[in-house]
């Protein structure tokens, strides 16, 4: 048999600020990328089928993606660690 404490590993986690900033800039990424790739697909669309998007209009549609995007990513991240 083996003892209890062989069996058990210590969670090992980085709480230095770098750390942190690194999560931030991660997050940022997996966000606003995607984001800016399907707005840009949005606005492609509606100039194909002869109504385009004003440039507030898109702004919404990016800004309201990323910020759906960097909650579920904040979120997924947050539940795994």
């Amino acid at each position: 048999m083996t003892p209890a404490t062989t069996t058990e590993l210590p969670e090992i986690r980085d709480k230095s600020p770098r750390a942190a900033s690194d999560r931030l800039v991660g997050l940022l990424i997996m966000s606003l990328f995607p984001a800016l790739f399907w707005t840009g697909l949005i606005a492609l669309a509606a100039a194909a089928i002869g109504q385009p998007l004003g440039t507030l209009a898109l702004v919404s549609i990016g800004v309201a993606i990323a910020i759906f995007l960097a909650v579920v990513i904040s979120t997924l991240v947050a539940r795994s660690s």
